[in-house]
């Protein structure tokens, strides 16, 4: 499911591949669109290559773990990666129809 994010949008991270993530439920800021074998500037400030199999997200937000070498969450200033699939787009007028048609312009 493509939910045609850009960079900068903000979104709800709702979902992920690693069960257990401490990342689902948190709110995101979209910095770039990542395919496997993309180059990168890591949060230490070296090089480095996307090897993920899917297309994700590098997200930035408070809280934010990423999954370290050995398994464990590791806080690389609050940025992560996150398929698109498990991202839910924050945009938009969200108020309900019948809402918006009682407003008084």
């Amino acid at each position: 499911m493509s939910h045609q994010c850009k960079v900068g949008d903000l979104a709800l991270i709702i979902g992920s591949i690693t069960p257990g993530s401490p990342n689902v439920g948190k709110s995101v800021e979209l910095i770039g669109l990542y395919s496997h074998g993309d180059a990168l500037i890591a949060p230490d400030g070296t090089p480095a290559t996307y090897s993920g199999d899917q297309p994700a997200w590098l997200c930035e937000g408070r809280g934010l773990l990423a999954k370290g070498m050995n398994d464990d969450w590791v806080d690389h200033g609050g940025i992560t990666f996150a398929g698109e699939r498990f991202l839910m787009p924050l945009l938009g007028d969200f108020a309900p129809e019948r809402q918006k048609s009682q407003e008084v312009p």
